[in-house]
C-alpha cells in the first residue's frame, strides 16, 4: 500500500479535525508519501532514543506514534494523538471497555474528550472503590496508583475515564459539574488534588501511560485490519522511581 493511501485511511477513520487546537498530528518525514510503500508498521507510545538499541527500525516502513516526538525519528513517521483520544472507538472508549464501563455520555462536549458511564456487571454484586482499584491495577498492570478521596468500602457510582492526561483542574471541574463520582485517568497535579479534595470527588491516577495502553493496542488492531503487518511495542513509563526509606528528617513527624 502506498503511504498516501494509508494516510488517507487514517484520516478517514480518525479525522485530524477531531484533534484539540495546537496538537501535532500527521506525517513527519522527508520521503514523498506518493512514492514509498508501507507494509510493515511499528506502533509506539513514545519515540525515545535510549530505547533505539532494542529496535531495528530498518525492519519497518513506517513508525506510528501516539505522542508527538520531541526529536525527529529515523524513519517516516505518522502521529495519531488527541484525535485518537476523542474519536468514537478510540483511546477513551478502549479504556472504558478494558474496565468494563458502559458509557452513556461524553465529559466535554466541546472537544469530545472523556467518557462517562458505569460498570457493566451481569450480577448484582456491589462494586466498592477498593475492589474497583484492584481491578484497575490488574487490568492495566499498573502498581503505582495515586488516589484522592478514596474510600475502599464506598460503592462505585458514576465513573469518568479519560485516557492519559485527564486529571487536570479544568477536566476535573467538568466532571464535578456533571455529577461524576470517580475520575480515572493520569497526570494528577497538586492543584487538581486540592480541587478534588474540596469537591469530594474521587480521583484515581493510574498513570498517563497505563490509561493509554488499551488505546495503543486498539490502534494497532485497527491498522492491522487494513491488511498490513503491525507490531505494537510497550516500553513502559519513561522514568524510574527511587525511594530512600532510611533518611529521617526533623519534619517527618510534623
Amino acid at each position: 500500500m502506498k503511504a498516501v493511501e494509508l494516510f488517507s485511511r487514517f484520516e478517514q477513520d480518525i479525522p485530524p479535525s477531531y484533534a484539540v487546537p495546537g496538537d501535532q498530528n500527521g506525517y513527519i518525514g522527508t520521503l514523498d508519501p506518493h512514492i514509498f510503500d508501507v507494509q510493515k508498521i511499528l506502533v509506539l507510545m513514545d519515540y525515545i532514543l535510549p530505547e533505539s538499541p532494542n529496535i531495528d527500525y530498518s525492519l519497518y516502513d513506517l513508525l506510528v506514534l501516539h505522542h508527538p516526538p520531541p526529536i525527529s525519528p529515523v524513519i517516516p513517521t505518522y502521529v495519531i494523538h488527541s484525535n485518537w483520544d476523542i474519536v468514537t472507538g478510540g483511546a477513551c472508549d478502549a479504556l472504558a471497555d478494558a474496565l468494563n464501563i458502559t458509557s452513556f455520555d461524553v465529559l466535554d462536549e466541546s472537544t469530545g474528550i472523556g467518557r462517562i458511564g458505569g460498570i457493566d456487571r451481569e450480577t448484582e454484586d456491589i462494586i466498592t472503590q477498593g475492589r474497583f482499584i484492584h481491578e484497575i491495577m490488574a487490568t492495566l498492570r499498573v502498581h503505582d496508583i495515586r488516589t484522592v478521596n478514596c474510600n475502599r468500602f464506598q460503592p462505585v457510582g458514576t465513573i469518568c475515564v479519560i485516557s492519559g492526561f485527564g486529571l487536570t483542574p479544568p477536566l476535573i471541574s467538568k466532571a464535578i459539574s456533571k455529577g461524576v463520582d470517580i475520575v480515572v485517568s493520569g497526570d494528577l497535579t497538586h492543584p487538581g488534588a486540592v480541587l478534588a479534595k474540596n469537591a469530594n470527588i474521587t480521583l484515581i491516577d493510574a498513570t498517563h501511560h497505563a490509561t493509554e495502553l488499551p488505546g495503543l493496542y486498539r490502534l494497532g488492531e485497527m491498522i492491522s485490519s487494513y491488511g498490513l503487518d503491525v507490531q505494537v511495542r510497550n516500553f513502559g513509563i519513561p522514568w524510574t522511581r527511587s525511594v530512600n526509606r532510611g533518611v529521617r528528617r526533623e519534619y517527618d513527624n510534623h
